[in-house]
Order: structure tokens, then C-alpha cells, then sequence
């Protein structure tokens, strides 16, 4: 099971601080696929970099098979877990219908 709790991720802007994600909490289960679903600029992508380690977490924890996540991600996560682009043209045909 992959777990996310009370994830944060905040990054430096100038001399500003940009909170991206606060308190973001989850499960998902082994074998089930997950969306985020939310408005453009809400932080889906953001929440989804966090658990690849790809942004720095701020606050909170991600758990895997509940292990702590360090960084960087241990060579296994990434055949335990995938993530799925924002890219609609590669993930569905234009001309089929849904």
C-alpha cells in the first residue's frame, strides 16, 4: 500500500515562500489505480513529484508496503510504482471515442 500523510511541499520564489501542497493525505492499495482530479495549479502534479521523489517534501510522510520513503528513491520503488502523465494526446487517441 502506498500512504501519503499530511504532505507538504514548499518551494523558494525570490525572496518568497510558495506553499504548493499542504496537508494532502491518501491511500492506495495494491493493485488499485488512483486519480487526483483538481483544478489547474491545485498541486496534482506537485503531490505526484513529491512521491517520486522528485519535489522536496516539506511536512509529512509517504509510505511504501509501510516503509518510510527516504530520498533518493530506492531502485525497486520505481517498478512498484508508475506514474501517469498529464499528457492526454499520448494517453488517448484523438479520433477514437470514449
Amino acid at each position: 500500500m502506498l500512504s501519503v500523510e499530511a504532505l507538504g511541499v514548499t518551494f523558494r520564489r525570490g525572496g518568497d515562500t510558495v506553499r504548493a501542497v499542504r496537508g494532502v493525505s491518501f491511500d492506495v492499495g495494491r493493485g488499485e489505480s488512483f486519480g487526483i482530479v483538481g483544478e489547474s495549479g491545485s498541486g496534482k502534479s506537485t503531490v505526484l513529484r513529491a512521491i517520486c521523489g522528485l519535489a522536496p517534501t516539506t511536512a509529512g510522510a509517504i509510505r511504501l508496503g509501510g516503509q518510510v520513503l527516504e530520498t533518493p528513491r530506492p531502485a525497486d520503488f520505481y517498478r512498484r510504482v508508475q506514474m501517469v502523465f498529464q499528457d492526454p494526446y499520448a494517453s488517448l487517441h484523438p479520433r477514437h471515442t470514449v
